[in-house]
């Protein structure tokens, strides 16, 4: 459970920063380069900033309030979050793989994808863990 806890801050607290950064220069000029660049659109921004914002919120959120839900409803929360995190890493592996992306413009000036792959290999984990609990936890009638 504890290690649930701490994958499922790490997650949060690193997408929720990422998306907000991105509202601040130079982050957000990158991103929208990055988004440009790689053929996905400048209009996706406000997607990609929402999508880790709202996501990060969602992993900290039911951390924040887990002894006020049904168990089985936080780790929905957690499994939930996890997904967002994945598809959202998928996401930028394809944006890192893109040969108009200039490596200035990406976390840590890195080219090969090693932030978004670690993050989608800890969401992953993160979401087999918490599934297999989710399984194995009886949950009240219509829950």
């Amino acid at each position: 459970m504890k290690s649930l806890k701490i994958r499922s801050l790490l997650l949060g607290s690193f997408i929720f920063a990422f998306g907000a950064l991105k509202l601040v220069d130079p982050f957000g000029s990158w991103f929208h380069i990055q988004l440009i660049n790689s053929g996905l659109g400048d209009f996706m921004f406000p997607f990609g900033v929402g999508t880790e914002i709202t996501t990060g919120l969602i992993l900290l959120g039911a951390l924040i309030i887990k002894s006020k839900i049904f168990y089985r409803r936080f780790l929905a929360f957690i499994i939930a979050g996890s997904v967002l995190v994945v598809f959202t890493m998928i996401t930028a592996i394809y944006v890192h793989l893109q040969p108009n992306v200039p490596a200035n413009v990406l976390p840590l000036g890195i080219k090969p994808p090693v932030i978004p792959v670690t993050v989608l290999i800890l969401a992953a984990v993160n979401i087999l863990f918490t599934f297999k609990l989710y399984q194995t936890t009886p949950g009240p009638v219509g829950n």
